[in-house]
């Protein structure tokens, strides 16, 4: 292999990879991997990101071709995870030819992405997500992927660049589908930091690019990110439009529709109808496997049993948020989830506990840079921490009843 290659500044748009070239990889990439994988991918990650790294004209004088093809054969019959040992030795193998097919590199590199999130390695996926992202720089898919992925993984800012490049491109190359899904994200974004109008204005563009082009799901997901949005606001109207809409849009056996449903069941309890929406996200809880979605239920569940005065319906739904803690992968959901059983707490008068878990949702917030659940739960402290605070001033709102 040729001595590493020289640093070059991050490109215009600030989506360099991560990790500059010719020092080592962060220890914490190596630590995050399963034991028996860990160095094989970290050599793998290491050659290919150096690689993405070099403008196109020094790529090919970057490894040695005899030396590279050992490397795959030696991959090939290591005694490795197939997930991972397979496409580990498809990026090896391209890194041999002089002029690697960027299709094949990519879609190796994003194999092996999903391989790592699948182990919790996020530092690994988000690396070998960037690769195939600069393995192929005009392909939009790629971009969105590495957006979605840093927007879930708690860097919205690295996210918005990313969502924003991938838009650029789909817009260029007409892929519709991409150009729906990049607003989406982007719009997500706007919803999680609290700019309410930019978001509206982002997911309404995204409903226009599915009508026109009769992407149905994606028309949905506009729609349905459209009723949050109007829930958010108060619009009762407007929100029940835009419920009925993505429901229609979705159909009836989308797994989509169990997500709007819980969103529903959501607007329900934030209106007051604590039995009403209890039952739903009860019924809901199997249609979530995910650790990372499941927190978010069990969330809703302890808040709604708060407003229920089901105390011991809370208590449970705590203990199982604390036990599905460990085993989240995204950590997307956690401050939220916390939120919720805050106000739960505090709809059982329970308010040295409201406060204890207030402050756990506002230090998740932090670090995740979500500045709406932020807000709220600093506003929660502010008033569970009073000597004697006042019921009416923290409980959620209230309505007639289910």
């Amino acid at each position: 292999m040729s001595s590493e290659p020289s640093a070059r500044p991050p490109t215009e748009d600030g989506t360099a990879p991560a990790f500059p070239p010719g020092t080592a990889l962060p220890p914490e990439v190596l630590a995050e991997l399963p034991p028996d994988m860990a160095f094989a991918v970290w050599q793998v990650l290491r050659s290919v990101t150096l690689w993405s790294r070099e403008p196109e004209q020094r790529r090919a004088a970057m490894f040695d071709p005899a030396y590279m093809k050992e490397w795959e054969r030696r991959l090939l019959t290591a005694p490795l995870e197939p997930e991972a040992r397979f496409p580990l030795a498809v990026i090896v193998g391209e890194l041999a030819r002089p002029n690697p097919g960027a299709g094949r590199l990519s879609w190796a590199c994003v194999c092996v992405a999903d391989w790592a999130l699948g182990r919790g390695a996020t530092r690994a996926a988000l690396a070998f997500a960037e690769a195939a992202a600069h393995a192929a720089p005009e392909h939009p898919r790629y971009a969105w992927l590495v957006g979605r992925l840093m927007r879930s993984h708690g860097d919205p800012r690295g996210g918005e660049r990313w969502l924003r490049r991938a838009l650029k491109l789909a817009v260029a190359q007409r892929d519709w589908e991409t150009q729906a899904r990049a607003l989406t994200g982007l719009g997500n974004l706007c919803v999680e930091i609290g700019r309410y109008p930019e978001a509206r204005e982002l997911h309404t563009r995204a409903l226009r690019v599915s009508r026109r082009w009769r992407l149905r799901e994606q028309e949905g997901m506009a729609l349905h990110d459209l009723f949050v949005i109007a829930t958010e606001e108060g619009n009762r109207t407007e929100a029940e439009l835009h419920a009925r809409g993505a429901l229609d849009a979705y159909g009836q056996l989308s797994p989509r529709v169990c997500k709007l449903a819980h969103d529903v069941a959501y607007w329900w309890m934030d209106g007051g109808y604590y039995q009403r929406a209890l039952h739903v996200f009860e019924a809901l809880l199997r249609h979530f496997p995910r650790p990372d979605d499941r927190i978010q239920v069990m969330g809703n569940i302890g808040r709604a049993a708060g407003g229920c005065g089901d105390r011991d319906a809370f208590d449970s739904a705590c203990r199982m948020a604390d036990a599905l803690s460990p085993l989240l992968v995204t950590r997307s959901t956690v401050a939220t989830a916390l939120l919720e059983l805050a106000y739960g707490a505090v709809a059982l008068s329970d308010w040295p506990l409201a406060a204890q878990i207030a402050q756990q949702a506002a230090d998740a917030a932090s670090e995740r840079s979500e500045a709406t659940v932020l807000t709220r739960a600093a506003e929660l402290l502010s008033v569970v921490r009073h000597p004697n605070p006042a019921p009416g001033l923290v409980a959620p709102r209230t309505g007639s009843g289910a």
